[in-house]
């Protein structure tokens, strides 16, 4: 995927998150998050990091955060979370913005290790 595809799909999916569901918005851009959603049922890691590192860094409001924190971000460490706590750890100590991301993830299906992992890197104190 590159750069001009990815921020076409992070651009409608933010679109589609803040729509009202119904809605003509809604539906001109939910086809970004049934993208994401593939990428989350077929374990794509790797696309999902992607996506969830390019649209972290937006402005976004309250809303999307939370639906990134409990969607992309819940999924890619619940099935996933083994091949990239190691990742999510490094850019929560580096980014307070992402560690706040991380704070609205829930235990999902992740395994104890990586759930712990999660839990400390919220609570250490910088």
């Amino acid at each position: 995927m590159d750069q001009a595809e990815l921020d076409k799909i992070v651009t409608a999916w933010i679109a589609a998150q803040q729509a009202k569901q119904g809605s003509p918005e809604y539906a001109t851009n939910r086809w970004a998050v049934s993208e994401v959603m593939d990428w989350e049922l077929e374990s794509q890691g790797d696309r999902l990091w992607q996506f969830i590192l390019e649209i972290y860094k937006r402005d976004l409001p309250d809303k999307v955060i939370g639906v990134l924190a409990a969607g992309p971000l819940e999924d890619l460490l619940a099935k996933r979370g083994v091949d990239f706590i190691d990742r999510v750890e490094e850019l929560a100590r580096k980014d307070p913005k992402f560690n706040y991301l991380l704070g609205g993830v829930w235990r999902n299906a992740m395994t104890d290790e990586v759930w712990q992992r999660v839990q400390a890197i919220r609570n250490h104190v910088w």
